[in-house]
């Protein structure tokens, strides 16, 4: 039960921070997107309907994949994740007192504190494996089945992402070029993080149980 809700509260713990980190890095976009929100736009330029739409599009590509490939990462939980991660990203995108302190940093802090806390949400969310979207989803399917680390794994769709984006010539600037690199990175640090400390309530539950 301790492990249970211990689960849950970082589950939620990792979306809130993930939504902080992409607020902070919409308050820098002149120092480039992320290569995901670089190839939604390029496309959304090049074939025009909506940023929404190819976001939706290329998330349900990610779910059909997925499906194919092992269907028991893609739940109820991955619609939900996209739904949370929306509400407390303009949850904290109305609380004007910290909106005007991260716009009062520098820019480039802004972009590295905000890498730190997209990757790092992402990572402790996903460790806990309660339910996941649909990106995350297909990083872990392609990440078991070619048996490689999450983050190496999270790079080379960044890269994928980043050259798509170039060639529909996307809002790419050399922040792009350092969020493709460096997330995986961070995520996977988080997770590891994350496990240990999973790992350490289990263990305090079995003590508690004899």
């Amino acid at each position: 039960m301790i492990r249970l809700k211990f689960e849950y509260l970082l589950f939620i713990v990792g979306l809130l921070i993930l939504a902080l980190g992409i607020n902070m890095m919409t308050t820098i976009t002149s120092f480039g997107l992320s290569p995901y929100d670089s190839l939604f736009i390029a496309l959304y330029q090049n074939f025009g309907i909506s940023i929404g739409f190819w976001m939706l599009a290329i998330n349900l590509t990610f779910v059909i994949i997925v499906l194919f490939m092992d269907r028991s990462y893609i739940t109820v939980g991955a619609i939900l994740v996209m739904l949370l991660i929306s509400l407390f990203v303009d949850l904290i995108g109305s609380i004007d007192a910290l909106m005007a302190t991260i716009r009062s940093l520098p820019p480039l802090l802004t972009m590295a504190l905000g890498n730190i806390c997209i990757g790092s949400g992402i990572g402790l969310y996903v460790c806990t494996q309660v339910c996941t979207a649909p990106q995350e989803a297909f990083v872990l399917v392609m990440s078991k089945r070619l048996k490689w680390t999450f983050r190496r794994t999270e790079i080379l769709l960044a890269c994928m992402f980043l050259s798509a984006s170039f060639l529909l010539d996307g809002p790419i600037y050399y922040g792009t070029v350092v969020l493709s690199f460096t997330t995986g990175y961070i995520i996977q640090a988080a997770i590891n993080v994350g496990n240990k400390m999973l790992r350490l309530v289990n263990q305090t539950k079995g003590a508690e149980a004899k």
